[in-house]
């Protein structure tokens, strides 16, 4: 499980973590390679980038908004009890899946949101 902007998938040809920076998108970079077998990825597909560049765009957005979220929470209804999560350990303790379709496969990468610690 990586931790906010640098996220990995498993290469197609050799299962090896590929890892790359959502926000090297916004600096042009498109291509990466596996760093074990040096199978290529191009994320020339509009909808793809697009998806990612929102992401770096939200997880930048988490970032300039730490100070409010510090103090909001989120609350869930347990039967007739009610349960105040803070916000704040909600992007730190729990993970989220980002599903992307490369090619003819579905990727899913796991993370944790760090962004107090992980904006470049």
């Amino acid at each position: 499980m990586q931790k906010g902007h640098v996220l990995e998938f498993a290469c197609q040809e050799c299962q090896e973590p590929v890892e790359f920076s959502i926000f090297q998108f916004n600096q042009g970079a498109t291509l990466l390679s596996c760093r074990h077998c040096g199978k290529k990825y191009s994320f020339a597909d509009e909808v793809l980038m697009r998806q990612i560049k929102k992401f770096g765009n939200l997880c930048k957005q988490i970032h300039d908004s730490e100070e409010i979220l510090g103090s909001s929470s989120i609350g869930i209804n347990v039967g007739d009890r009610k349960v105040e999560i803070p916000f704040k350990l909600l992007l730190t303790r729990l993970s989220s899946k980002l599903d992307l379709q490369m090619g003819e496969k579905m990727v899913s990468i796991v993370f944790r949101m760090e962004p107090a610690r992980d904006i470049e």
